[in-house]
């Protein structure tokens, strides 16, 4: 035994005081921050309150049960499902690009395309959303104005009015912001893989495309694993482009397609204050992402390779 195992904890303690204080802050943080309102909106959502500090009344878990027989909350939580299995699209879009962008080697160009497909990641999202509001207008749209050039014919699609298509604005919206983030990371990914592997295949007789197919692919399995999980749990808290999109209403007009649960406890916070009802929603939406995330750790991988 060591001879700071045979000292009384107090003194331990004492002698690691120094280290303590620098983690205290966070600690502290994290409590009053995060825990303490975690816990206290797990007491919410028990609760009947329509003023927070005023009225409360014990109810059990009939929040969670208005919730779970609420076709608006059903919609919402589909809405929040599809969108965000949506916006996946952007990652065979964003390593397509990333490989189009690495086949430039380590030069100039390479550079210049990566820093401008990345510039709408630094566009603040209100400028963006508000941007593709007239990109996506059914009458003088730009999106609309490129198709019946290309069509020959005049297009006019309601991507933001026409409650069957919003979904596939939406996207639009989301894939062109996000793209150039995807892009990066993708581009990072492959970047990191030895060029030894390729010289190798090179002298074997691969060519490039068989190169990309069976050694960059293959390498970028942790960088996708990443990619999903992030894109995933951003899709399912969508909430201020979407808000934006439905006319500044949470809502989610039209006729309720654009609603997420984000948005739904939104209203039910603000526009018709029902706070028991609002923080059940977000527990329900705490732990659609926690089943979803612990969905993508396993189909990836993840768990396997930290028990080896």
């Amino acid at each position: 035994m060591t001879k700071s195992n045979n000292m009384p904890l107090k003194w331990r303690l004492k002698r690691n005081l120094e280290w303590y204080s620098f983690i205290a802050p966070t600690v502290i943080c994290l409590a009053v921050l995060t825990y303490f309102p975690l816990l206290n909106g797990l007491r919410y959502s028990l609760f009947r309150v329509s003023v927070v500090g005023f009225g409360e009344k014990f109810i059990g878990l009939r929040n969670y049960q208005a919730l779970l027989t609420s076709s608006a909350f059903w919609n919402a939580a589909l809405n929040t499902l599809v969108l965000a299995i949506y916006s996946l699209i952007g990652i065979p879009l964003g390593f397509a690009l990333a490989s189009m962008i690495n086949s430039l080697g380590r030069s100039r160009a390479q550079s210049f395309f990566r820093v401008m497909f990345y510039l709408p990641n630094i566009v603040t999202g209100v400028s963006v959303v508000l941007v593709f509001r007239f990109v996506l207008l059914r009458n003088g749209g730009l999106l609309n104005t490129a198709l019946s050039m290309i069509f020959g014919k005049e297009v006019t699609i309601g991507w933001l009015t026409d409650p069957a298509l919003t979904k596939i604005g939406a996207t639009i919206l989301s894939i062109w912001s996000g793209l150039g983030y995807i892009m990066l990371i993708c581009l990072a990914g492959m970047q990191s893989i030895p060029t030894e592997i390729y010289e190798a295949a090179s002298i074997d007789g691969s060519n490039a495309w068989q190169s990309w197919l069976h050694i960059t692919i293959p390498n970028m399995s942790g960088t996708f694993a990443f990619l999903l999980i992030t894109r995933i749990i951003s899709g399912l808290s969508r909430f201020s482009d979407l808000y934006m999109l439905g006319g500044n209403n949470a809502a989610g007009n039209p006729n309720a397609s654009l609603q997420t649960i984000l948005m739904y406890i939104y209203q039910f916070s603000f526009a018709t204050p029902n706070f028991g009802l609002s923080t059940a929603g977000s527990f329900v939406l705490l732990i659609m992402i926690l089943v979803v995330t612990i969905f993508n750790l396993r189909i990836t991988g993840f768990f396997q390779k930290d028990a080896a």
